[in-house]
């Protein structure tokens, strides 16, 4: 695998993100860079001298660098890579083009999970990474501790368009040695008819087993394959916000405890 970016705001989730993201770069043989997006606080930019502008923002480079090292201090791995502070407005504009430029082949960050109102989350500088992101994104509950990934549940439609995402997933999961469960959620709650039948019989992929789950609840569904399957990674491919808005609407904001159990992993076109 191509590097791992680890963007941080220095949060205790995102202290824990770390962890996880530094045993998986062992794991996984690939080096790890550690990134933080910083602004200045003015209000009336146009009154400040361009000299004084560029000396605060040089101070307050050396700053986040300082905070970085603190950041990444006590680890001794040699999977740490560079340090990046970068400033700009927009702090998850900066993860994309930061990701884009440096050909990262993944993107690890740390969410707070169901403690934030679905609301909030939706803004959030994670979600609109994972959105848009030019490679996949894992985002690590605050209570995620790292362990062997064994078991990546693939949540899908059983569709040929799943086929970018199928393919960095095997890839993925070949380097960790996982399984990989296909997972569809039937919110008709009529799992197992023909139509089922037909869609897994003409989908182009291999796959370890599938599982036709009925829940009236995408998102209960989910939570329900991931308890009783013991799944270490929850991944999706969002073709389109179709998907994303059917799995974190506002209506199932108390049905989203999965998402604060496992990692969840994010391809997208």
């Amino acid at each position: 695998m191509k590097k791992i970016l680890f963007p941080t705001d220095f949060s205790e989730a995102a202290r824990n993100a770390f962890a996880y993201a530094l045993r998986l770069a062992e794991t996984l043989d690939t080096p790890i860079d550690v990134m933080n997006v910083y602004h200045l606080p003015l209000n009336d930019a146009g009154r400040v001298p361009p000299d004084y502008i560029e000396r605060m923002l040089n101070e307050k480079k050396q700053t986040v660098l300082h905070h970085l090292r603190e950041f990444i201090s006590g680890c001794s791995s040699r999977y740490i890579g560079e340090l990046k502070a970068e400033y700009g407005i927009f702090v998850y504009q900066e993860i994309l083009d930061a990701a884009e430029n440096g050909e990262y082949g993944l993107i690890v960050m740390g969410t707070k999970g169901e403690r934030n109102p679905i609301e909030k989350m939706m803004g959030s500088v994670t979600t609109h990474t994972m959105m848009h992101a030019p490679c996949p994104v894992l985002a690590i509950p605050e209570s995620a501790a790292f362990h062997s990934i064994s078991h990546i549940a693939y949540a899908t439609d059983f569709e040929p368009s799943d086929e970018q995402a199928v393919g960095q997933l095997m890839e993925f999961a070949g380097q960790l040695g996982s399984a990989i469960h296909f997972v569809h959620i039937d919110t008709k709650a009529i799992a197992g008819s023909v139509e089922d039948y037909v869609m897994v019989e003409n989908y182009p992929f291999p796959f370890t087993d599938f599982s036709v789950i009925g829940s009236r609840s995408a998102s209960d569904g989910l939570d329900e394959f991931v308890k009783k399957n013991k799944i270490d990674v929850l991944a999706l491919f969002i073709p389109n916000r179709r998907l994303w808005e059917r799995l974190f609407h506002t209506s199932f904001t108390k049905q989203m405890a999965f998402h604060s159990k496992v990692p969840l992993l994010v391809f997208h076109e």
